[in-house]
């Protein structure tokens, strides 16, 4: 996933890090149990070759102390990725080479055993190519230099065999090796040009669907988006008889701050109540833009005693608050708690009319609803 994408989201990123965090906390330590695992059973067989006395303890430190950074800090995901990458790399090509040109075995003159193992393990760098680099050029740059340096290695190898007379049989074996790493490469550039695009199509989508949902000035849920949540609160009071309360708040003389200073600076203005307005409410609370300068908060869980306590606080907040340019303002609100079975339009209905009284009763008040 390229981070430089700008139809990636921040939060997208940011899960994917997590959540590829959490796969390397969960399988590092069984990497490094089947490290210990493989060098304990090398060891006690008396099998251990000149390059695997090397490999072993290296794997076994540079694993276990990546794992242990990766589980101090999360900063250390794409050290420890890389890292990761380069060692495994590293220890596989270094076996590789080990099989090619160190092994000695009269019973198994052309290592169809080792090769065995190896083609065990070789795929394993392309899943970490695939989950290190964040891009789909860095990725494929990865693994093909990996690929590269394993088929020089076998060239070389090769071209000995064919000299001292043995190299039909070594080089179909090296061929059938190669066509398979190749099979590898390909499936991970198509797992990533796939995996890529659906990233890209989800994350617009929610893009999408966050723009159908905010008002694009004030960055809180639209009208369109409270209508929603409201029919599903309503929905959750009549099956669970919670408590449900409504606040409907509109800005005292508007038009004024309009005509005076411009519609840029009621824009700011609008801006700054919910600026004000935000640090009050619950996580639970949502606040919307109804319409204009008049905003509505549904409050979940809330009685008409605390959505009134709620209102008060806000009110105080937004007329004790100094805006640039104009000064103060202030705000009438009109509160109601939804009746269990009553029509949506009624209780918004109530909730308005409530306002319209705290208005006609001369602003910067809360009315409660009959």
């Amino acid at each position: 996933m390229n981070n430089s994408d700008p139809t990636i989201l921040p939060e997208n990123v940011e899960a994917s890090h997590s959540l590829k965090r959490r796969i390397y906390l969960g399988a590092l330590p069984f990497g490094i149990v089947a490290i210990l695992i493989g060098w304990a059973f090398k060891s006690y067989a008396g099998e251990i070759t000149l390059v695997e006395h090397v490999i072993f303890p290296i794997l076994f430190v540079s694993t276990l102390g990546l794992f242990l950074a990766l589980r101090w800090s999360q900063r250390a995901l794409a050290v420890v990725e890389l890292s990761l990458f380069i060692v495994t790399s590293m220890g596989l090509l270094s076996r590789f080479y080990e099989v090619l040109f160190l092994l000695n075995t009269p019973l198994d003159p052309y290592h169809i055993a080792a090769f065995s193992d190896l083609f065990y393990w070789f795929p394993l760098v392309y899943v970490l190519a695939f989950l290190t680099f964040e891009t789909r050029r860095s990725n494929i740059i990865g693994s093909t230099l990996f690929f590269i340096a394993a088929l020089v290695i076998g060239l070389i190898s090769g071209l000995q065999d064919w000299l001292s007379g043995d190299g039909p049989k070594m080089i179909y074996l090296l061929s059938r090796f190669y066509m398979a790493n190749i099979t590898y490469i390909i499936l991970l550039w198509v797992s990533v040009y796939i995996n890529e695009y659906s990233i890209r199509g989800r994350t617009l989508a929610e893009a999408m669907e966050r723009l159908a949902l905010t008002d694009h000035l004030t960055e809180i849920a639209n009208r369109r988006q409270l209508d929603e949540v409201v029919l599903q609160e309503i929905s959750q009071v009549q099956r669970y008889e919670q408590a449900l309360s409504g606040i409907m708040f509109d800005l005292d003389h508007f038009k004024q701050v309009n005509d005076t200073y411009g519609h840029d600076i009621g824009d700011y203005v609008l801006k700054e109540v919910v600026r004000t307005a935000r640090p009050l409410l619950r996580p639970a609370d949502l606040i919307g833009r109804w319409g204009g300068e008049e905003f509505f908060i549904i409050a979940r869980h809330t009685n008409i005693a605390n959505a009134r306590i709620l209102a008060e606080r806000l009110r105080q907040a937004i007329a004790a608050h100094e805006f640039k340019w104009i000064g103060s303002i202030t705000a009438s609100f009109g509160v109601a708690e939804y009746y269990a079975g009553e029509k949506v339009d009624d209780w918004l209905k109530r909730t308005d009319t409530a306002l319209y009284q705290a208005k006609h009763e001369g602003r910067n008040k809360v009315n409660i609803a009959k």
